[in-house]
């Protein structure tokens, strides 16, 4: 057993790696540094926010969380091109899966599997629309900013979001400021003080 502990102790610190990988589509439109660690955390919030405006079970949700969570980490081993790098040449994930929990005790791997590959139909798109949600949530914020990633938007609207309550978070989010729930909290007095 302690081998496998080792492997899960190796798993860990690969995982650690995702804080160091960054999102190079932000980097096309000279956008501030986002890791994949960033990105794979809030995934997992909109699909636990997805899940509960579907009325998943528990059990749904939480196959939904662990595959948002887990969906990018083969990035810690070949690292996230954006889709202009993607046109010419493609990385096997899979295979780079399957490395990742070699050697995992069983039980775990098959859960590291199952919540990559095996969801029904319906948690994959949710887990897909996740995914693209984050990114339409992160391209809002460097828009508010004054960056140019309107087409992530767009992109997100058109082709990635189909269910319903894809569609109903995803429009909350771009007809919201993304700083408003700081600068207009009442509780602020806009000097750094709290209100009393």
């Amino acid at each position: 057993m302690a081998s496998s502990h080792s492997r899960i102790a190796d798993l860990l610190f690969e995982a650690g790696l995702l804080k160091t990988v960054s999102r190079t589509g932000w980097e096309t439109v000279r956008a501030p540094r986002e890791s994949v660690a960033e990105h794979s955390f809030r995934t997992a919030m909109v699909g636990w926010v997805l899940s509960k405006m579907a009325g998943l079970d528990e059990k749904e949700e939480a196959l939904l969380i662990k595959a948002c969570l887990f969906h990018d980490l083969h990035e810690a081993r070949i690292g996230d091109l954006h889709r202009l790098a993607k046109l010419y040449g493609k990385l096997d994930e899979k295979k780079c899966e399957k490395d990742q929990r070699e050697g995992l005790p069983k039980e775990m791997s098959q859960d590291l599997e199952s919540c990559l590959s095996s969801l029904s139909p319906r948690l994959r798109q949710y887990a897909y629309e996740a995914d693209k949600i984050e990114c339409a949530i992160t391209a809002k914020e460097y828009l508010d900013a004054g960056y140019r990633t309107q087409k992530w938007i767009e992109h997100t609207q058109k082709e990635a979001v189909k269910s319903k309550e894809g569609k109903e978070l995803l429009q909350a989010i771009l007809s919201a400021n993304s700083i408003a729930w700081f600068i207009d909290d009442p509780k602020w007095d806009g000097k750094g003080r709290a209100r009393p």
